[in-house]
């Protein structure tokens, strides 16, 4: 029987990324299915989560003041809420973007509301093409995963992270030195990556991190 794989996303605006996530986990045989508040059970049965971009966290979750316009309360609480049953089951949770941030902020970690107002060397781009060089940090999963150095890969965010929770490790940072991906250092498999491989399909080294994860969900399941 193909594995459940929860997808989550807003009752609004995720169906393209859905559409591409979708995809690819079908690619390797798992059965996705959409999360979003309006659907959201704390029942739900999953094997796996997906934790898809999107919409702004609020800066409360993470203990900042600040208020900024465009969040989505109702989402930030369904995707702590499915974080901490997957956790409690240790199975396996891949991170895109606003998820990768999510992921840090569940343990602990801070976010910057604002990537341009940072000190940055190289300017920041903000493309769905692969146009922003990124270095793989050594002895991580990514590394193993993705077997380069360094890649392209593209950039829609406008927030990064701040403060790596404890527990979490950076797998990847740009040419500012701000981290575009994160690893759990004790659980099987929980990683986060602040680009979009899914709207990379047609590279195989992106397809890999699905393969990676997929791959983690059957030797769960398959023991």
């Amino acid at each position: 029987m193909a594995c459940r794989v929860a997808v989550t996303g807003s009752d609004r605006g995720s169906a393209i990324a859905w559409s591409f996530i979708k995809f690819l986990l079908r690619l390797h045989k798992t059965r996705p299915f959409f999360v979003s508040p309006s659907n959201f059970k704390e029942t739900i049965d999953f094997d796996a989560l997906v934790i898809s971009g999107g919409i702004d966290i609020s800066p409360s979750v993470y203990g900042k003041k600040t208020e900024i316009a465009k969040t989505d309360p109702k989402r930030d609480a369904m995707e702590m809420k499915l974080l901490e049953n997957a956790l409690k089951r240790n199975i396996p949770v891949l991170g895109i973007c606003r998820g990768m941030q999510m992921i840090n902020v569940f343990y602990g970690g801070t976010l910057h509301l604002e990537i341009h107002e940072l000190d940055l060397n190289r300017p920041h781009p903000k493309t769905p093409l692969p146009k922003k060089k990124i270095f793989i940090n050594p002895h991580t999963k990514l590394r193993e995963i993705l077997k380069v150095d360094e890649c392209s890969v593209n950039a829609l965010h406008h927030q990064a992270i701040e403060k790596i929770a404890p527990k979490l490790i950076a797998a990847a940072h740009d040419e500012n030195g701000i981290t575009q991906a994160i690893e759990h250092q004790n659980e099987r498999f929980v990683m986060g990556v602040q680009w979009h491989p899914e709207f990379l399909p047609y590279s195989p080294l992106q397809r890999r991190i699905f393969k990676a994860f997929v791959k983690n969900i059957k030797d769960l399941y398959n023991k």
